[in-house]
């Protein structure tokens, strides 16, 4: 007689240990996940950030940079915290000391994009955002003590290039563009935080370094919006309209997943290809800007195609390495 295709009772033991199976051949595939799952997690990311920066321009309509930066982070942390409240008492103290000062790092990179989008279109704010991409290299260089391979410098002169086409980002002046310079000082605090990830991530469980680091940057925007209402009392009130309220869930929940993403990703990418994966947050940001109604044309799409072509250069041995 032949038996059904439905699992009797009798059964369990038999589903249990192929449940654990797979969970098991699951966590080594995160462990040893090859070239292709990292670059994919890191790409990701970069969708994430480039969604976010027309929310970012149309939220500062109803709030200031200091306040948006701190309730952006301050939810992103709450989060984090109901998903992990059963592992929060055993994270590391090396882990909160490295989430400490990689959170200071980012939140100045947040405040200076987000004062930048107060007078800079997203599509402009998201290339002049990539210019961290040839910075990465060379500060890296400078910091660790090793060249990064030939293939990404490659990647980064291709990426900025398409900078120079898209940007023109030397014509720029303290006196014309102070939005502009501001995210271009952000791109550099985001080519230091790739080079601190990179150094961190690989001894840290991703959620829990991810989650530190929101904790810490609630803690550092919280303090720094307090001391911007009590010294610039001329800055935009707050109105809790229903769009700032979506924007800040929305905001809220990419940094989480972005963050995460960044953590887990950068386990296995060195920061100098990580960065020129990255400046495909500028793709993300021009092409929803386009859609927005801002104006992009022909040298916005061959930058595009550009920095596509940096990211080929650099990740293309790694790549070809799984197959």
């Amino acid at each position: 007689m032949k038996r059904s295709g439905r699992r009797s009772l009798s059964d369990g033991p038999v589903i249990q240990r192929e449940a654990l199976q797979v969970l098991k051949e699951l966590k080594s595939s995160l462990s040893n996940p090859g070239p292709v799952l990292p670059f994919l997690a890191l790409v990701a990311a970069t969708g994430f950030w480039g969604s976010s920066f027309l929310t970012v321009a149309e939220a500062l309509s109803d709030t200031d940079p200091f306040t948006l930066v701190f309730l952006r982070f301050a939810l992103g942390t709450l989060v984090l915290a109901v998903i992990l409240r059963k592992t929060l008492r055993s994270i590391p103290l090396r882990t909160w000391k490295m989430g400490a000062v990689s959170g200071l790092v980012i939140y100045g990179s947040y405040l200076f994009n987000c004062a930048g989008l107060m007078t800079t279109m997203s599509s402009m704010a998201g290339f002049l955002t990539a210019l961290y991409v040839p910075i990465t290299p060379f500060l890296f260089w400078l910091i660790a003590g090793k060249r990064p391979d030939i293939f990404a410098f490659l990647g980064s002169g291709t990426a900025f290039l398409s900078l120079v086409l898209l940007a023109d980002p030397f014509a720029l002046s303290p006196e014309t563009g102070l939005g502009e310079w501001m995210i271009i000082l952000s791109a550099f605090l985001s080519a230091l935080e790739i080079i601190l990830m990179g150094r961190f991530a690989p001894f840290c469980r991703a959620a829990e370094i991810c989650f530190t680091q929101l904790f810490f940057v609630s803690l550092y925007s919280g303090a720094g919006s307090l001391a911007a209402h009590w010294t610039m009392p001329s800055l935009t009130p707050t109105v809790l309209s229903t769009g700032l309220i979506l924007a800040v869930l929305w905001l809220a929940t990419i940094l989480s997943c972005a963050q995460f993403l960044l953590a887990w990703g950068q386990k296995f990418v060195p920061p100098a290809q990580a960065a020129v994966i990255f400046s495909l947050e500028s793709v993300f940001a021009a092409i929803i800007g386009w859609l927005a109604g801002e104006r992009l044309g022909f040298w916005g799409f061959a930058g595009g195609g550009l920095i596509v072509a940096g990211i080929l250069l650099t990740e293309w041995k790694r790549l070809l390495s799984s197959k």
